[in-house]
Order: structure tokens, then C-alpha cells, then sequence
């Protein structure tokens, strides 16, 4: 009996205990907020705005001083009925159904008002941490304001709702987790072209595409809201018209060259996006912009770059670096390797085409720049035998020896090189040089005499002939005087 009696009070014991923590489960209960798009960002903080509070007629009030806040982005003045008002046009703008009791008024609210809130929300003491960058627990029903700062991207301050559930649930008023995704946007500029090994030839034409997105700029900036892209360019030309040529602009996927024309200055240009960011409410953060063009490479080396900038931060670019390979070819005596000839002549063709020479124009530095529209086909070894051509691209050249230089005679195997870079980019203007780029001529051959006494004996005789014509004559005309 006294064992049962023992029995009995560790079993009510233990379920005082158990009554205790149901109690207090319920008096604390949490729920996550879960989290999204956050990876990236350096800090992600939070704070309550509004809170239950049974003795409003919306049933909830502004808290940690959110609601000077909102007053503020709403124009109005910041009184408990017009907190109030606010808190009904919040619940309206959520559920249009909804029927305001007798008596109560509401301030209608927008995308813009909201989202000019939330970013006045952001100046506000009390933001604590987020247990991690992709959940956080809380206890109490309500909205939260959530912000994020990174380098990588400019975000929109977030709104997280918990709510009581559903009112036929038989578990009432227990809470309702719910998820965010974050609207950021990337805060750089991105280029690239569509040349992979970036190794070119003068003349090329290439693609080049820039990507970036509508960055998020602060609500509260009423004026000069600004974003646009500038590109600038050296060792090409924009070529924006003509066969092969790309010009164009897309927002969302969506087409829109005529909107956001690309108009060249010179080697720059800026595209103006100021109307996607002109709206308070950041309606178009975050949609991606691309802008697609072509140039024609002019000289040896390439270089591009592109940055933005908006109101509230420069956005970085990268640049992009497009390379010219170059040849030099020795031209030396067969019998004196060390002895480098000037003034052989050399047609260059490429891959394997023998009919079309390539053409170039001599560089003030002596060396050859390709040349396709207005070079000449004829190239000449310099002092010492040297000869450089630039300004291509990668592949297979013939160098065709069509005039030796004096008193040697032509190689007529020529030379083949095979441009190439080490790497899988280049990365400066690749070269082929060496010993292996010789070409050697020969001098020319002795021709033998042709034997005999050649043409001398008739001179003799000729002359021996005259002189006896001349004494035959003398001596006739003297018999004809003494007659």
C-alpha cells in the first residue's frame, strides 16, 4: 500500500511538471521565418514593426518606433488614429474583401508607400541578427522588417508576416511560419564576348555582351534616381550598323533597343536607364539587362571595359582583353646561317589558301600590320634578314618567298608556321619566333663559258677584211691618177 501511495505521487509529480512546460510551450511558442536569396549577404538582420494588441480596433499596433516611420513615407502626421488608419489600409491592401468597422477610417496603401516605409524602417535601433542566413525563430505574431547588406548585391528591405493560422483550425490562435524571398540585385557589371580564346586578327569583327541588373535605390531618394551603363573601348571601333553587325538591348528578356538606344561618342557610350529606376517602389529590381553589340578589332591589342552607376553606389565592371598573335621570320645566307639578308620579298597566305595573299601595312616600328582593306600583299625582309608581321590571329601561315634578295636565289619551299598560345586564353599578344622560323637561300650558282675562242676570231677577221677593202681602194684610185 505504501508503494502505491509512493507510485501515486511521482505520477501527479510528473504531470504537474508536464502541465508546467504545456504551459509554457503555449505561452512561447516558435515558429520560423524561413529565409531565401540571402547566401550572399554579409549581414541579415531583423525587427518586430507590428505586434497583436487587443485594445486597438485593427487589433494590432506599430512597435520599436515603426510607425513614426510609416507616418512619415505616408505624408501624414504621427498620431495613434492615424497609426491606426494605416494598419487598416495595410490589411485592406493585403485582403481588398476586407469591411472596415463603424467609425473607422483607413489610409490606402500602395507598393510604393510600403516599400518607402520599409526603407525608413531600416534607420530604426533594435535589428538583431538572424539565427542563420536562411531561417529565424520568433514567438510572437506580427510583421517583421528584414534587412540585408552585401557587397555583391543591393537588397530590398523584406516583410515577414506571422499570422495566427487558420480560424477553423481547431488549434487557434497558434502561430503560422512563414517564408521570404529576398529581390536583390546583383551589383556589378558583367562582360563578356563571344570570342571564348580571346585571340583575334585587325579586322575582325567581334560580339560583345554586357549584363547587369536594375539595382534597388533608397525609396526615400525622391530625386535624381539614376542608373546607366557605360562601356568604353580602345584598339576597335564600334561597328553598331552593316553586314554582321548587333546592336540591341533587352530588359526582362524583353526586347527594348528603341527605349535604351546605344548612341557611340567616340570609343564610349552610356546607355540611360534612368526610367527603370524611377519608381520609389523598385518595381524593376532586379530584372536583368543585356546589352549586345559588335566592333571591328583595329589594332594589335583590344581593351574593354564596362561599369555602372546609380544613385546609390557605382557598380563594378570587369574588363575584357582581346589579342593579336605575331610571326618573325628570319632570312639568312644557306651557307652562313649568320648572315641575315635584306630585301627578300614574301607573300603570307593563310590555312592552307594559296591564291588570296594576306595584306599589311608597315608599322612606324618597322614590322608589318595586317591590313585587309587597304594593305599591300608584298612584305621585305629588313637589316639583319628580319621580318615581323602582326595584327593575326590564330592558325596556319605560308610565308612564299616570290623576290630574293640580290645575288641570291628564291626558297621555294618557303615557310609554315603554326600560330598558337600557350593556355586555353590568350592572354597578351601571342608570338611565334625562334630558330625554328628561318628561311635560307642559297646564292646563286656560277654559269659555265661556252667553249672555243668564242667571238674573237671573227673580230680579226673582220678587221683584217676592212684593211684590205681599205688598201684595194687606195691602190685603185692611184692607178687612176697616174693615167
Amino acid at each position: 500500500m505504501k508503494k502505491m501511495k509512493k507510485l501515486f505521487a511521482v505520477l501527479l509529480t510528473l504531470a504537474m511538471v508536464l502541465g508546467m512546460s504545456m504551459t509554457t510551450f503555449a505561452a512561447d511558442p516558435k515558429v520560423q521565418i524561413k529565409l531565401s536569396g540571402l547566401d550572399d549577404a554579409s549581414t541579415v538582420e531583423i525587427l518586430q514593426i507590428i505586434e497583436p494588441n487587443t485594445s486597438t480596433t485593427s487589433g494590432w499596433a506599430f512597435k520599436n518606433g515603426a510607425g513614426a516611420k510609416y507616418a512619415e513615407a505616408y505624408g501624414v502626421e504621427d498620431t495613434d488614429a492615424n497609426e491606426q488608419a494605416i494598419i487598416w489600409g495595410l490589411i485592406q491592401y493585403q485582403n481588398t474583401s476586407v469591411k472596415l468597422p463603424t467609425g473607422v477610417t483607413a489610409l490606402p496603401a500602395d507598393a510604393t508607400k510600403i516599400a518607402t516605409a520599409l526603407q525608413k524602417v531600416e534607420s530604426l535601433t533594435g535589428f538583431v541578427n538572424t539565427d542563420t542566413k536562411t531561417a529565424t525563430e520568433v514567438s510572437v505574431a506580427g510583421v517583421y522588417a528584414i534587412k540585408a547588406t552585401g557587397d555583391n548585391y543591393t537588397y530590398k528591405t523584406m516583410s515577414a508576416y506571422v499570422g495566427f493560422g487558420n480560424v477553423a483550425d481547431a488549434n487557434y490562435p497558434t502561430l503560422t511560419g512563414t517564408e521570404v524571398t529576398a529581390k536583390k540585385s546583383p551589383a556589378t557589371v558583367v562582360k563578356t564576348t563571344k570570342d571564348d580564346d580571346n585571340a583575334v586578327a585587325i579586322g575582325d569583327i567581334v560580339t560583345y555582351e554586357i549584363e547587369t541588373y536594375v539595382p534597388v535605390i533608397d525609396p526615400t531618394k525622391t530625386e535624381s534616381r539614376t542608373f546607366t551603363v557605360t562601356d568604353k573601348i580602345t584598339g576597335a571601333d564600334y561597328y553598331l550598323s552593316g553586314t554582321g553587325s548587333i546592336k540591341k538591348v533587352t530588359v526582362a528578356d524583353e526586347d527594348k533597343t528603341t527605349d535604351f538606344d546605344i548612341v557611340p561618342n567616340g570609343n564610349t557610350f552610356t546607355v540611360n536607364f534612368d526610367s527603370l529606376v524611377a519608381s520609389l517602389s523598385n518595381d524593376n529590381a532586379g530584372k536583368k539587362i543585356v546589352i549586345t553589340y559588335t566592333a571591328k578589332v583595329t589594332a594589335v591589342t583590344v581593351e574593354n571595359t564596362a561599369i555602372g552607376h546609380s544613385t546609390d553606389k557605382s557598380m563594378s565592371g570587369n574588363k575584357v582583353n582581346l589579342y593579336t598573335g605575331s610571326i618573325e621570320l628570319t632570312k639568312v645566307d644557306a651557307n652562313k646561317p649568320s648572315k641575315g639578308l635584306a630585301g627578300a620579298t614574301f607573300n603570307v597566305f593563310k590555312d592552307g589558301d594559296t591564291t588570296t595573299p594576306l595584306k599589311f601595312t608597315k608599322d612606324s616600328d618597322g614590322a608589318y600590320k595586317y591590313d585587309p582593306k587597304n594593305g599591300s600583299a608584298d612584305i621585305v625582309t629588313a637589316d639583319g634578314g628580319k621580318l615581323v608581321v602582326k595584327g593575326l590571329d590564330k592558325g596556319s601561315y605560308h610565308f612564299k618567298e616570290t623576290v630574293a634578295p640580290e645575288g641570291y636565289s628564291i626558297n621555294t619551299d618557303g615557310l609554315t608556321v603554326n600560330l598558337t598560345y600557350d593556355g586555353d586564353k590568350a592572354t597578351a599578344n601571342f608570338e611565334s619566333k625562334g630558330a625554328s622560323n628561318v628561311v635560307k637561300d642559297s646564292t646563286l650558282s656560277a654559269l659555265p663559258a661556252t667553249g672555243g675562242i668564242g667571238t674573237t676570231i671573227f673580230t680579226i677577221a673582220g678587221c683584217l677584211i676592212m684593211i684590205a677593202a681599205a688598201g684595194l681602194f687606195f691602190a685603185s684610185r692611184k692607178k687612176s691618177d697616174n693615167k
